[in-house]
């Protein structure tokens, strides 16, 4: 029997791994924002203790990071992403960052189920000091509905047949300098993690899409 294949279209996310001189940039901008100390606690949905403005200065760098991302994923996921997430999309429009910010995530913090503002968002891990396999193991783990959970990082969506699906990033030090990027509204979380003093670091950020305005003729 002769049969056809359908799938339905999904968008994703994509992931790719940086540049020593990328992070090298970035940990730069880390310390001037650790210096500066323009809290950005109040603007974040999570439970975390610490986290700095990166400020909109100087940006070229960080741009040509992640714009290149906003046409490589409008290119990988064009038709579930027009039209599940952004529509069509005008040929005038431009990208713009909207902000970006440093996290220190300690044990037992953690960033509850949100979305971002914006039409892109983006998550750079730059010091992890924790493993997924030792996290997993952990007695406060082995005791927990959400056992395989603890320490990842969590994107959550519904899938064809209206179930609701985590997807686990599982964060360890081979994670480090990886963006993983993805749409605004795509609901993500953050799991806390154990026994384990240092901070984990990591650089997120927003992008939009406006249209510039048409020059009147003189």
């Amino acid at each position: 029997m002769k049969y056809n294949i359908h799938q339905f279209p999904s968008p994703g996310f994509l992931t790719c791994q940086l540049t020593e001189d990328q992070m090298d940039f970035l940990w730069k901008r880390i310390d001037v924002a650790k210096t500066k100390n323009h809290s950005y606690n109040d603007q974040l949905a999570g439970n975390i203790s610490k986290s700095f403005d990166m400020g909109l200065n100087d940006i070229d760098p960080i741009l040509k990071i992640v714009f290149p991302l906003c046409h490589a994923y409008e290119e990988q996921f064009k038709k579930p992403y027009q039209d599940q997430v952004s529509g069509p999309i005008p040929s005038k429009a431009v990208l713009s960052l909207n902000d970006w910010w440093v996290n220190y995530q300690y044990q037992n913090e953690f960033n509850p189920m949100h979305s971002h503002s914006g039409v892109f968002s983006w998550v750079i891990w730059m010091k992890i000091p924790t493993e997924d396999e030792s996290q997993s193991s952990l007695p406060i783990a082995a005791n927990s509905n959400a056992k395989n959970k603890v320490s990842s990082f969590n994107f959550t969506y519904t899938n064809s047949l209206g179930e609701v699906v985590d997807y686990k990033i599982p964060m360890g030090k081979a994670k480090e300098g990886t963006i993983a990027f993805f749409p605004a509204t795509l609901k993500h979380c953050v799991y806390p993690f154990f026994n384990c003093d240092e901070p984990r670091i990591s650089v997120a950020g927003n992008i939009s899409r406006y249209i510039m305005p048409q020059e009147k003729p003189k």
